[in-house]
């Protein structure tokens, strides 16, 4: 067997694994996997790593990225959160997330990232109604949303990786 292919190999697994890491603090790792799998098919020909490969692939990634829109939004839906605590629990789950991975990577990015959702989802549909029954109800609908979207999103991450790792050349 050929060094440089093994080589590419466990560069390959090293980084769909970050991709799986990237993609349970709500950062684009399913991306990541997936342009992984495009430069090994590169690398490769596109041989085993083929059109039919990537199509798979991507298909799964935009499946991802759409359940986990979704969730989220219907989970803001629910409660008829306004435009701005959508928006701040999203950019604060993400930014929770990174921060809690500086703290506790894995666990700490999680309770980072669905902590800082909440937080930030709770201020701004407080600071939009003023009333703090349904910015709690608000909240807590958000981040329900947004983790089951991303629990769904990892599931996929989890699953491209298997699938990609079963596609490589040894």
């Amino acid at each position: 067997m050929d060094a440089g292919l093994i080589a590419s190999n466990l560069l390959v697994i090293v980084v769909t694994v970050v991709g799986i890491g990237l993609t349970a603090i709500g950062l684009p790792g399913n991306w990541l996997i997936f342009f992984a799998a495009l430069g090994y098919g590169y690398l490769e020909s596109f041989t085993h790593m083929n059109t039919t490969v990537l199509l798979l692939l991507f298909g799964a990634l935009l499946t991802g990225e759409l359940a986990e829109f979704v969730a989220g939004s219907l989970g803001a839906k629910r409660e008829n959160a306004s435009r701005a605590a959508i928006a701040a629990a999203f950019i604060g789950g993400i930014a929770g997330g990174i921060i809690g991975t500086g703290f506790m990577p894995g666990l700490g990015s999680i309770a980072g990232a669905i902590g800082a959702s909440f937080a930030a989802g709770y201020l701004a549909e407080y600071a939009s109604t003023g009333n703090q029954e349904r910015a709690t109800r608000v909240a807590k609908s958000i981040v329900i949303g947004q983790a089951l979207g991303l629990i769904f999103k990892l599931a996929v991450a989890i699953g491209m990786v298997v699938f990609l790792i079963s596609q490589l050349t040894w």
